[in-house]
């Protein structure tokens, strides 16, 4: 099949594409000693779909994930994407979206589509770090000629680094354990620091509001990622709806993907911070129906705050 055919046909589906060898990928893994997987296709194409900077604030009623989850999941409309497109092409392929175990920033940083920056996110000349990515693992004779990486970088500025509340990045890299983004989708109990400082129904939004890439960039969005008013999660729904009520009100929300109880110890969070305690009898009958340890061991400790906030007011 004629390579710059399928570059194309995803061209047309993508804001942006890039085209690697697969062993120049794996040879960039094992230089940083990532344990990978074996590849049984010889080329790789980067997909990145842009989306749009939205920001909601969680008010008495409703909470709010990061906004890379408004709209449709992207998982399904990046895979419906490169779907649309392989189905015109008859070669064996394989690929992957988020949730597999190759890196996607490696790759894409290979392809030339960004840079890797500070806030350990992919930035773009023309959609800063607001890019969805996915990966097609395709057999074609890649002839095109040597993408060359990036020369842009982040520079002496450190703004994310300043500004991260958890302080899990740092002019040496980055700690992973503290990352907002990355506890509050952990199936474990917070610590009262991380309760402290989580601020976010799922996710986290800072390193990348804060990024002065993230400003001089081109505003897409796509139809997909419209607003559906799923947005606002209801803290009423949280805490009373059954776990397959939920999820077929909130169908298609990225946000769904670690599940429902999750979303509800993250929610605790949030009434605690804003010293809420209109919800206190629902998180009650919660701890009659989750058992799971860990919410129950956040769900206890949060509740006899807000119960002691109620009392004194």
């Amino acid at each position: 099949m004629n390579p710059k055919q399928l570059l194309e046909a995803f061209q047309k589906e993508f804001d942006v594409v890039g085209i690697i060898k697969a062993e120049k990928y794996i040879n960039a893994a094992n230089e940083l000693n990532h344990e990978l997987p074996k590849i049984e296709f010889n080329s790789m194409v980067v997909v990145g779909l842009a989306y749009p900077k939205r920001v909601m604030v969680s008010n008495e009623d409703y909470a709010y994930a990061s906004f890379y989850t408004f709209g449709q999941d992207y998982h399904t409309v990046l895979k419906q994407r490169i779907l649309k497109v392989m189905k015109n092409f008859d070669v064996r392929y394989d690929f992957g979206v988020d949730n597999h175990p190759h890196d996607e920033r490696l790759a894409a940083s290979l392809a030339g589509i960004g840079y890797f920056g500070k806030n350990q996110l992919i930035i773009n000349k023309d959609h800063g770090s607001y890019l969805f990515l996915g990966i097609v693992f395709v057999d074609i004779d890649n002839d095109f000629e040597e993408i060359h990486q990036s020369l842009e970088s982040c520079g002496d500025c450190r703004i994310c680094i300043d500004s991260c509340p958890t302080h899990a990045l740092s002019i040496n890299g980055y700690d992973q354990s503290k990352c907002i983004s990355n506890y509050n989708q952990e199936k474990r109990a917070l610590t009262s620091n991380e309760i402290k400082l989580n601020y976010c129904l799922f996710g986290c939004d800072i390193c990348q509001l804060v990024c002065p890439k993230n400003i001089p960039i081109k505003r897409v969005l796509h139809s997909e990622f419209d607003l559906s008013e799923k947005e606002a999660v209801s803290y009423k729904d949280l805490f009373s709806l059954s776990e397959r009520e939920f999820k077929e009100k909130y169908d298609n929300m990225a946000y769904l993907w670690k599940g429902k109880t999750i979303l509800m110890r993250n929610a605790l969070t949030l009434l605690l911070r804003h010293k809420n305690t209109k919800y206190n009898d629902l998180i009650k009958d919660s701890l009659k129906k989750y058992e799971v340890s860990w919410y129950q061991e956040t769900a206890k400790f949060i509740l006899e705050k807000l119960e002691e906030t109620k009392e004194s007011n």
